[in-house]
């Protein structure tokens, strides 16, 4: 399950739910034109309050450092615009997260906007899915820091990771062992990756690997990346460059963010001092929350 299944959208009906306690106040003789309530509407163990009929011109839900199963955020801002529960029609939806940690995946910023679409009120009350008429597309914009990366790159998980991946091209052999990681962002969409490898007895050998930084099939990834051992002979039976290269490719794939309900797609990207932007889209059709 995606981070927008379990967590965004969770957050989202929180908000949405909470319209409707804004009129539950009974309407005094003085006031004849008041809202009247019907009988609460409940839907998965929540008390929605005459919700079907509600609307409202904005609704904003603000999270502080959320903690999240295998997540975790500094920070989310979720606000659905111009919602129509009556018609079932939201007239935008946007998101924006700040230090974001999606399974050591470090996203420095995180922003979606959503165009206007069509949604069945009930399946939203009781299957806890926003089902679109017709697929909407959603601009999404992450930056990642030099410094956001370094955390991804030297977590013992990532680390722990790709030597599992070497690992299984050996039979089973432990070879190698990594240690102290660090990676720099250069012009030109180059990086620069720094390492040390512990072989044979635990002889200590300096790496250095170099590669580029693009855009391949909608995904941020790693290309031609080689590596240089400071004037070691050092020999090994497998490309260690190569096996960094996919592992990490593997592990900042986009997908992972969101798969079949929020897939984002990287169009471009750019470097920017020691920050990587990247504009993207995502493709919605049904998002959905809770178990």
């Amino acid at each position: 399950m995606s981070f927008t299944q379990k967590y965004l959208f969770p957050a989202l009906s929180l908000a949405l739910l909470a319209v409707p306690l804004a009129f539950s106040q009974q309407p005094d003789s003085s006031t004849p034109s008041g809202p009247v309530m019907r009988a609460p509407v409940k839907a998965g163990g929540v008390m929605a309050l005459d919700l079907p009929d509600s609307s409202a011109q904005s609704v904003s839900l603000d999270i502080v450092k959320g903690r999240f199963s295998d997540y975790s955020v500094g920070r989310i801002t979720l606000t659905g615009a111009g919602i129509d529960f009556r018609n079932g029609t939201l007239q935008g939806l946007s998101a924006d997260i700040t230090e974001g940690d999606f399974d050591n995946l470090l996203v420095d910023k995180l922003s979606l906007n959503a165009p206007a679409f069509s949604f069945d009120t009930m399946q939203l009350l009781n299957n806890r899915a926003f089902v679109l008429s017709q697929p909407v597309t959603a601009k999404v914009k992450l930056a990642l820091s030099e410094a956001g990366l370094n955390r991804f790159i030297s977590s013992p998980k990532t680390i722990s990771k790709i030597e599992k991946s070497i690992q299984k091209q050996t039979g089973g052999l432990k070879l190698i062992t990594f240690s102290k990681p660090s990676l720099s962002l250069l012009s030109g969409n180059k990086i620069k990756m720094n390492v040390t490898g512990l072989v044979a007895q635990g002889l200590a050998v300096p790496l250095e690997m170099t590669g580029k930084l693009g855009i391949r099939n909608g995904q941020l990834g790693i290309s031609d990346m080689a590596m240089s051992s400071g004037g070691s002979d050092l020999q090994l039976p497998l490309d260690v460059a190569q096996s960094f290269q996919d592992k990490l490719n593997e592990m900042i794939d986009f997908k992972r963010l969101g798969k079949n309900s929020l897939v984002i797609t990287a169009d471009s990207m750019k470097l920017s001092g020691k920050t990587l932007l990247i504009d993207g889209h995502a493709t919605l059709t049904k998002l959905q929350f809770g178990a």
